[in-house]
C-alpha cells in the first residue's frame, strides 16, 4: 500500500522514512512525501491506486479535488493530541513513538477500507503453555520462551490467558494505565474483523523481553466469562495480522472453556511437570482424558503434547513410564527464583532460557526428539 505524505516538517518526514525502511512495516508501505501543498494536490488527482493519506493540519482546508479522488483512507495530522475517531476522519497526533504512529494508521485502515487489509507476511505456529498443576512456572516459561524466540529472530506475541495472571513481574517498571487486553476482547464481541484491525493498535511491545503483548488484564469474573468462541477469536485475530512467526499462549492449568479452545487451536503444547508424585499421577489422568477424548477426536494431542520436567535438579524420582508421553526436556531449578523482591533477576537470560533453547521445539520441531510411549 503506497503511504502519501503532505508535511511541510522534513525532520518528521525524514524519521517517518527511515522508520519505515528498518521496521516490519517495510513489508506493507511504499512511502510518498511532498512538502509543497500544490505538488502533494497535483499526485493525488493524477493517481489512480489505493493509498493512505496522511495531511499536515496546516495544509487545510483541502481542495474539493482531494475528496473526489478513490484512495484507501484520509488521516489528518495534528502537532497536539486529540481525542481520536471523534471526526468523519480521524486527527492522529505526530509526536508519540512512532511504533504506536504507524500502528494507529494501520488499524484505522484495516478497519474501514475495502481493499484487502494491510497485513504482514508470516505464518505463525501456536504455541500453548499448560501444566496440570499450579505453580509449575508456566508463566516464567512462556515468558522465556517468547524471549528467546525473539533472540532467534522471530517475531513472537505472548498472550496471557490466566485468570490471574502474573503480570506483576511482567510488566515491572511500565506505566500500567492501559488495559488494551480488556479493549481488544471486548472489540472481539462486535466482529472479529474489527478487532483483527485493533491487534496492531492495542499491542505493545515489552522493553526488556522483546515480543508484543497486551498489556492489562481483566477482572476474574470477567475472565471466568470468556467463552470457547471469545478465545478463538481472539487467537485468530493476532494469526490474522500476519505479523509473527510465533504465538505463544500462558494458560491456567484448570480446564475452563478458554483453556480447552486454547490448547485446541495450538500446533505445540509445552505441558510442565515437576519431579513430584501428585503431579505425575494428576498429569497421567489429564492426559488420558485428552487422549481418549471422544469430543476431540479430530485433535492429534499425541503429535502435540511436550512434556517438559521444570525445576529438575538432575535426578528424576518418579518413574518416567507413568505418563502417557514421553519427556521432551529438562528445564533447570534455579534456587534464586525461589523468593525474590524484584522481578528484575527473573528477566535475566541465563541458564534457564539455555535449558529452553535446547528444546526440539525451537530447533525447530524435530520430530526425532518428539517420541511417544505406549500404553
Amino acid at each position: 500500500m503506497r503511504l502519501v505524505l503532505l508535511e511541510e516538517d522534513r525532520y518528521f518526514v525524514d524519521m517517518c522514512s527511515s522508520y519505515i525502511r528498518t521496521s516490519e512495516h517495510a513489508e506493507k508501505f511504499m512511502f510518498t512525501t511532498f512538502s509543497n501543498k500544490e505538488q502533494g494536490f497535483d499526485y493525488i488527482e493524477r493517481s489512480k491506486e489505493p493509498y493512505i493519506l496522511l495531511v499536515h493540519e496546516s495544509f487545510m482546508p483541502l481542495p474539493e479535488r482531494v475528496f473526489q479522488q478513490q484512495h484507501g483512507c484520509l488521516i489528518i495530522l495534528s502537532d497536539t493530541s486529540v481525542a481520536a475517531d471523534v471526526m468523519e476522519y480521524p486527527v492522529l497526533c505526530k509526536y508519540q513513538p512512532l511504533n504506536q504512529f504507524f500502528s494507529h494508521i494501520i488499524s484505522h485502515f484495516n478497519e474501514y477500507t475495502t481493499s484487502p487489509r494491510l497485513r504482514g507476511d508470516h505464518s505463525a505456529e501456536v504455541i500453548s503453555v499448560y501444566s496440570a498443576v499450579g505453580g509449575s512456572g508456566k508463566t516464567v516459561t512462556a515468558a522465556h520462551l517468547a524471549r528467546e524466540l525473539v533472540y532467534q529472530g522471530k517475531r513472537i506475541f505472548y498472550l496471557n490467558l490466566e485468570q490471574m495472571p502474573s503480570y506483576s513481574w511482567l510488566e515491572s517498571g511500565l506505566k500500567q494505565t492501559e488495559n488494551n487486553f480488556s479493549r481488544i476482547l471486548y472489540y472481539g464481541k462486535i466482529g472479529e474483523h474489527l478487532q483483527t484491525a485493533k491487534v496492531e493498535l492495542y499491542k505493545r511491545q515489552h522493553p526488556v523481553m522483546g515480543f508484543d503483548y497486551f498489556p492489562g488484564v481483566c477482572e476474574p469474573a470477567e475472565m471466568e466469562e470468556i467463552s470457547e468462541k471469545d478465545t478463538q477469536s481472539l487467537i485468530r485475530s493476532v494469526l490474522a495480522t500476519g505479523a509473527y512467526d510465533y504465538i505463544i499462549l500462558d494458560l491456567d492449568s484448570a480446564l475452563q472453556h478458554r483453556t480447552k479452545a486454547a490448547l485446541r487451536i495450538s500446533d505445540q503444547v509445552v505441558w510442565l511437570v515437576l519431579d513430584d508424585r501428585v503431579h505425575w499421577e494428576k498429569t497421567q489422568a489429564l492426559m488420558n482424558q485428552l487422549l481418549s477424548s471422544h469430543d476431540d477426536y479430530e485433535v492429534d494431542w499425541g503429535r502435540k503434547l511436550y512434556v517438559v520436567v521444570n525445576k529438575f535438579n538432575g535426578n528424576l524420582l518418579n518413574e518416567r513410564s507413568i505418563l502417557p508421553v514421553a519427556i521432551s526436556g529438562y528445564l533447570p531449578y534455579i534456587p534464586e527464583w525461589k523468593s525474590y523482591a524484584g522481578v528484575e533477576i527473573l528477566q535475566v537470560r541465563g541458564v534457564f532460557s539455555e535449558g529452553l533453547s535446547k528444546l526440539s521445539l525451537l530447533s525447530p520441531f524435530q520430530a526425532e526428539a518428539h517420541t511417544y510411549a505406549v500404553g
